[in-house]
């Protein structure tokens, strides 16, 4: 059995490899220049006292900076090309009758396929996020490591097995390759958009806290910051709602002749920033959450697919 699946998708381990291999090279090189650009600027910055200046340091490698963020579809591609069709082409070809009939139970086969999918697209996560973890530790240094928080650490191996077991068990329902594919493309990208937009940022409860309008002070280094609207002197947000009509009198003439004085006169009426965070510190028990909720999904998809094969008329 094991061997009869390496033959059918033999080829697709080889295409991810070439693309992994491919990967590896262009990561470590550019990786390598990058750190040490790094480190020759902390050095030249401490001497200058200007490391507060870094706007300028990977301003040249957009292009790789660009193709490392697309890694974020690799997942969904799992999903669209090894999870969808593995059941879905057997049952629309109606090559799953012939393996039956050759000794091999519909337990042993559908374990058999979706082992051998699920490690694949677990290994090549782990691969591609320790690769990505790697090349982005100079960025992650300079900026909140949540602002790529969807193609490092261990959550792109939680979106894989989401992914793939997805696919199985659309491909057991549906049993057509190209509907399956599509309905995959679907939910993948709707339970992902909505965990990320709605849910990653309650999964602890935010900090809230108010800052100087103008000072130094602000969120702590490397937080990810959901909100910053006006307060009050008393405290109160308004938001989205703030409008001219809440700014004390004194302080609206430079706002409607664009003077830079309104700002000063703001602060001198007690008005404050209020920042909405998660701090830095959270990153790993985000992750831990996240993955965790992904691969729970992912149980649950294959269990769906497991009953649906084995109930199924031959």
């Amino acid at each position: 059995m094991n061997y009869l699946i390496w033959r059918l998708h033999r080829n697709q381990a080889f295409f991810a490899g070439a693309v992994l291999a491919l990967m590896t090279i262009l990561l470590l090189v550019t990786g390598i220049t990058m750190a040490h650009d790094y480190h020759v600027f902390l050095a030249n910055c401490a001497a200058t006292r200007s490391c507060g200046d870094t706007g300028q340091l990977f301003s040249g490698d957009g292009a790789i900076i660009d193709m490392v963020n697309l890694t974020v579809v690799v997942p969904l591609l799992f999903g669209l090309f090894w999870g969808a069709p593995l059941l879905a082409k057997e049952f629309e070809d109606g090559t799953h009758n012939l393996v039956w009939t050759q000794g091999v139970t519909r337990g042993q086969w559908l374990r058999g396929k979706m082992l051998w999918a699920l490690v694949a697209a677990v290994a090549w996560g782990l691969a591609m996020t320790a690769l990505v973890s790697w090349w982005r530790y100079p960025e992650n240094a300079l900026s909140s490591r949540f602002s790529a928080f969807d193609i490092q650490g261990i959550v792109p191996v939680a979106y894989s097995l989401f992914a793939v077991a997805l696919g199985i068990a659309v491909g057991s329902l549906v049993k057509r390759v190209l509907p399956a594919i599509a309905i995959t493309l679907g939910v993948f990208v709707a339970v992902r958009v909505v965990l990320a937009i709605y849910g990653r940022p309650h999964y602890m409860t935010p900090i809230s806290k108010l800052f100087a309008l103008a000072g130094p002070q602000g969120p702590p280094a490397g937080a990810w910051v959901i909100s910053n609207s006006i307060a009050g002197p008393g405290g109160q947000s308004f938001g989205e709602s703030f409008s001219p009509g809440d700014i004390p009198l004194a302080c609206r003439s430079g706002l409607a002749t664009g003077k830079s004085g309104t700002l000063p006169c703001l602060v001198t009426h007690g008005f404050q920033q209020l920042v909405v965070y998660q701090p830095a510190s959270r990153f790993w028990a985000f992750q831990g959450i996240e993955a965790a909720i992904f691969v729970v999904l992912a149980v649950a998809l294959l269990a769906v697919a497991y009953r649906r094969v084995l109930s199924r008329d031959a």
